[in-house]
């Protein structure tokens, strides 16, 4: 073997040296002439060449096996890049929003479009009360109108009047008229209650407008409901430009919730309840808290709520918006942007640079070296030496300081690991994982077993030493003869084989199979 060649060529080399001297003082003691001495020299050079030529020899079967000692190594490893396990290498995604601070209610004031307003009380960022005035609608025109509609209540209620009062008159002609004018006004009679009751039905109608008006003029002035800071003051211009009935809105006052908006393609990867940390922009500053709504309906104003690694396609898409619920607002103002994210528990106060790895990547061996199982130069499957620096328990990764770099490609540890094995970086072409369990089923594996006379298991040690020596006592035999002896060892053994000596019952064996045979 090669093994074996290299441990003997080094002692062959070394001895042939030995011997050269040796010859050549031989040939000088006995003082033999020149042409002993000439054959001498033939040996020297013969030596020499010997030994080069198993110099060589060595050294190619070293090279040999420096070359090929991965090549008898099975199963192929499958290996990842750095860049797609390093835990360190966090970028900005579509989870991380944009977020502005509010208060937790806002409440729309909107205007009566039918109405005119005849002043605003207040301007934009002044803070209101409950009860405060914001503005006043022009009261003149109804006042105007309340007057006119009561003036034709009168004018009603006089024609009903004047109406009973032809009905009380035409009865009393009726009784003196002849029987084809009664008819006539019994007619007139029916037309003029019909009118009275028209009447009563418009007089009843219009004092339920006259009402509403009345109540309108006496609430002209609007106030607040709600204690808070007034936002997004607008002019009439800007109603009717907009299209909207919001003349302003008032955020309330007390803890502020913060705002986000998450694009249609990522709304299922939130949930309410969700834990989240909020950044500063300007500092390091951070919030916690949770999402308290998630609504269906779209918004895709995007004035204040973009989110960042959006593509082309994700601006044009629709928009949600979501809220959290902050833990504590100390330290933030009413329209603060700050970056959202979901809260992993990640230590914060760990910078973490370069290349960080879960701990289960790194091994530690019997000398209490760490290593990684990385792909060499070759694609070959080595370990290699790491130095690892930070720990973070928090996340379970650990920073490696040196060993590794960002092109190099490593694989999760498995013990069918060895170093040499080819690696892939396609994971159909890896070896499986061996789960250490045996699938093969034997379908005979009950066919073995012998029991005694009471019906129990005959120990398989025992009968498989009995079948052994029967064999042994065969051998000379012919084919015949060895099948008797192997039917006689079976005998035996089931009569008794535990308390017969096992020469006794290879002889009895053989005799019993030699006599079978003849």
């Amino acid at each position: 073997s090669p093994d074996a060649l290299c441990a003997v060529l080094p002692w062959i080399c070394a001895g042939l040296l030995q011997k050269t001297p040796s010859a050549e003082r031989t040939a000088a003691e006995h003082g033999l002439g020149g042409r002993n001495m000439g054959k001498s020299k033939k040996i020297i050079i013969g030596t020499v060449a010997g030994v080069t030529a198993a110099a060589v020899c060595v050294s190619g079967v070293l090279v040999w096996r420096h070359y090929s000692r991965g090549s008898d190594v099975d199963g192929v490893a499958y290996v990842m890049p750095i860049k797609d396990v390093n835990s360190a290498a966090t970028t900005i995604s579509d989870l991380q929003f944009s977020g502005v601070v509010e208060p937790q209610e806002t409440k729309e004031v909107k205007l009566d479009t039918s109405k005119t307003v005849s002043s605003i009380a207040v301007q934009e960022g002044d803070h209101v009360n409950a009860g405060d005035p914001l503005f006043t609608y022009d009261v003149e025109s109804m006042q105007l109108e309340l007057q006119q509609g009561n003036v034709e209540i009168e004018r009603m209620q006089n024609e009903i009047e004047s109406n009973k009062q032809q009905i009380s008159q035409l009865e009393t002609e009726k009784k003196s008229a002849s029987a084809d004018d009664k008819l006539t006004y019994t007619t007139q009679i029916q037309s003029l209650q019909t009118d009275i009751a028209k009447s009563e039905y418009d007089i009843k109608t219009k004092k339920i407008e006259l009402e509403k008006l009345q109540n309108t003029i006496n609430n002209a002035t609007v106030t607040a409901e709600i204690a808070g800071t007034v936002q997004s003051l607008k002019t009439t211009e800007q109603l009717q430009s907009d299209g909207t009935d919001v003349l302003m809105k008032i955020m309330s006052d007390g803890e502020f919730r913060v705002k986000c908006t998450i694009s249609e393609q990522n709304v299922q990867s939130i949930y309410k309840d969700e834990a989240m940390v909020l950044h500063s922009r300007v500092d390091d500053s951070s919030w916690t808290g949770t999402i308290s709504e998630i609504s269906t309906e779209a918004d895709n104003s995007q004035n204040n709520n973009m989110y960042y690694g959006g593509s082309d396609e994700m601006t044009t898409a629709s928009k949600y918006p979501f809220y959290v619920t902050l833990d504590s607002s100390d330290g933030l103002m009413l329209g603060q942007h700050l970056l959202v994210s979901a809260d992993t528990g990640a230590d914060e106060s760990i910078e973490k640079t370069g290349i960080w790895l879960y701990s289960d990547y790194v091994q530690t061996d019997e000398n209490g070296k760490t290593y990684v199982w990385a792909a060499d130069k070759k694609d070959r499957l080595e370990k290699r030496e790491v130095e690892v620096g930070q720990t973070d328990d928090t996340m379970g990764d650990c920073e490696i300081k040196s060993g590794l770099s960002e092109d190099d490609m490593i694989a999760f540890p498995s013990d069918s690991y060895q170093e040499g094995m080819k690696t892939t970086t396609n994971p159909d072409e890896a070896t499986p994982e061996d789960d250490g369990t045996d699938d093969t089923v034997d379908d005979n594996s009950n066919e073995d077993i012998s029991y005694d006379e009471n019906g129990n298991p005959v120990d398989e040690g025992v009968i498989g030493g009995a079948d052994d020596e029967a064999g042994m006592a065969g051998d000379g035999a012919d084919g015949d003869t060895a099948d008797s002896v192997i039917s006689g060892a079976g005998e035996d053994a089931g009569d008794g084989v535990d308390e017969m000596p096992a020469d006794e019952a290879g002889a009895d064996t053989a005799e019993g199979g030699a006599a079978d045979g003849t």
